[in-house]
Parts: structure tokens; C-alpha cells; sequence
């Protein structure tokens, strides 16, 4: 019997003839779970949760392979998670066994991914037990904060008060291609793969105490450096504090198509504003689009792409 409830619960059909909601886009997947597409009916005296384990209440876009354990009531039969008020519904998936150790409830363990669709910010994550006729207990709160690691922000985020980078300049893709942000700046200096600050070297090395001065630009990673796919499809410069003055110049340099036809791409820029209450925000200041095709490929002896230039006062 709670076999057969658990499979109408979860929508899963047990002769396989119901197709599974993937739910790409949303902002928060359970890949072994199932979205519904009805809200489940609130029974307030329900099954509950009754503890919670999570290793970080920072969350990143595109993370993988999250791990939320806890246990809940005995009588629940599943457990159901979303963000409040993101999304289109509730990731569900059974419960597991009684908890010897704790008389009276059982373990649940949520294996989740942060989608694409997950905004930066503090957000409330909910966690409700679900019972045997398809109805929800009260929801389990928990504040977590969704970072993007391609735009870096010192995690201003996650709190308003912490001053984001004064200059941050971004290169997204929507390929698997090698594709590499460069900066010029007003000096000629390149910030690239190969040389990732904006610091002139003496000798063979840039002296540490440039490296670690916050008026320098630093690229943030090498993306799909030499086709091993990370993911992330997204480079960045950073400038803790704001650089010399005049013209720096963007660049897109598609290393290696790694098998790609091409990539769509845009770069953007943003700068540090201080508000009236005395917190910050990291805004967008310019953005161009554009696209490569595996033709245009320089394996990092031809020129790039030039995007747009971005004028620092």
C-alpha cells in the first residue's frame, strides 16, 4: 500500500509510462526526484521535519551533486523541497527507513543541483514532509544565499554590506568551446590565460606585492582551458579597487572549438555603486553579444575578437 501511494505521489509511473518533468531551467533539481505540477495540499497537523544537516548555507549557480539530509516524522513517505517563491513546484522523493538511533522517525537525503535559473541573493529554502495521501506538513525553513562565481562579488549577494570588486569585466558563452576573456588596459598591458594580471613582470614573475595590490586586474580562471569542459563556460577580470584611469579594451579569443560549430557570447561590464544607506551593489554598466565560429579558432597565435571598450573615469 505505501508502495503504490508513493508511486501516485511522486507521479512516477511504475510501468514507465509516464515520462519524468526534467525541469532544466528551474533553479533548484533533484536529478533522482520528481517535480510536480500541483501545489500538495497543506495538512497542518502532518508529517514533519525534524532536523536538517547541510554542509554550507552558500549556494553556487551551477553546483552539483548538493547533499541535504535530515530525518522527518515517521509517518512521512516523502520529503519535498523547493525555493519560496522561485520555481514552478516541489522536487519529491521517498523517504528512507526508520532511524534506529531516533524511535519514531525516518532519514531522507536530497541530492540537488543550483540551475541556471537560481538569481543571486539571500533566498528561504523550504523542506516539507509528505504523507501517505499526498499531503504536506509545515515547511522546514532554511535561508541560504545563491552566489554566481562568474560574476565575483566579494559574496555582496549574500550581504549588501560587503563591498563588491570596484570593476569586473565577464565573458560568457553558451558553447563547450575554449573561449578566452582578454583586457587590454589603457598601458597595453594584456590580462589573459597566459598572463593573468594586469601586474609587468620584473625578471620571470610579477612582484607579490603587485599581485596583492587591489588597484591590479586579475583573471579569475581559464574556462575550458585546452577542452577539459568545466561547466562554467565563463571567465572574468577583477579589480578590487579602481584601476588607472582611460580606455580598456575587450577582447574574445576562441583558443579551440573543441568540436563545437561555434559559440553565441556576451561580455559585460560592471562597476561598484555605493547607495544612500551605506551598502553596495555590483551594476551592469555595458554589455555586447556577438558570435565565433570553429573557423575563427586561433590556437593563441592570431588576434582576437575585439567586443566593445570601457572607459574608467
Amino acid at each position: 500500500m505505501r508502495t503504490l501511494a508513493l508511486c501516485a505521489l511522486l507521479l512516477v509511473a511504475c510501468t514507465g509510462e509516464v515520462e519524468q518533468q526534467i525541469g532544466l531551467f528551474e533553479p533548484l533539481r533533484v536529478p533522482d526526484g520528481e517535480l510536480l505540477d500541483d501545489e500538495p495540499p497543506l495538512k497542518e497537523s502532518g508529517p514533519k521535519v525534524t532536523s536538517l544537516d547541510t554542509s554550507s548555507g552558500i549556494l553556487t549557480v551551477g553546483q552539483r551533486d548538493r547533499l541535504l539530509s535530515g530525518r522527518t516524522t515517521e509517518d512521512a513517505h516523502a520529503i519535498a523541497v523547493r525555493f519560496d517563491g522561485l520555481g514552478s513546484g516541489w522536487w519529491v522523493r521517498p523517504v528512507q527507513d526508520k532511524n534506529p538511533m531516533y524511535p519514531g522517525e525516518r532519514d531522507f537525503q536530497l541530492r540537488h543541483d543550483i540551475g541556471g535559473g537560481a538569481p543571486p541573493g539571500v533566498h528561504t529554502l523550504l523542506l516539507s514532509a509528505i504523507d501517505e495521501a499526498g499531503r504536506r506538513g509545515p515547511a522546514f525553513e532554511l535561508e541560504v544565499c545563491i552566489r554566481d562565481d562568474g560574476l565575483p562579488d566579494n559574496l555582496n549577494a549574500c550581504d549588501a554590506t560587503i563591498p563588491p570588486p570596484a570593476l569586473v569585466i565577464t565573458l560568457e558563452w553558451d558553447q563547450d568551446v575554449d573561449l578566452d576573456l582578454v583586457v587590454e588596459t589603457p598601458g597595453g598591458k594584456k590580462i589573459a590565460h597566459a598572463t593573468p594580471t594586469s601586474g609587468e613582470k620584473v625578471d620571470t614573475e610579477v612582484p607579490a606585492g603587485v599581485v596583492k595590490d587591489p588597484t591590479t586586474g586579475r583573471l579569475s580562471r581559464d574556462s575550458n582551458a585546452g577542452c577539459a569542459i568545466d561547466g562554467r563556460n565563463s571567465e572574468s577580470v577583477v579589480f578590487q579597487e579602481p584601476p588607472a584611469r582611460g580606455t580598456y579594451l575587450i577582447y574574445a579569443d576562441l583558443f579551440d572549438a573543441c568540436g563545437a560549430p561555434g559559440t553565441l557570447f556576451s561580455a559585460a561590464v560592471y562597476r561598484r555603486v555605493e547607495r544612500d544607506d551605506g551598502t553596495f551593489a555590483l551594476v551592469e554598466d555595458a554589455r555586447t553579444g556577438g558570435a565565433l565560429v570553429d573557423l575563427q579558432a586561433t590556437g593563441g597565435g592570431k588576434t582576437p575578437l575585439y567586443v566593445m571598450a570601457s572607459k574608467q573615469p
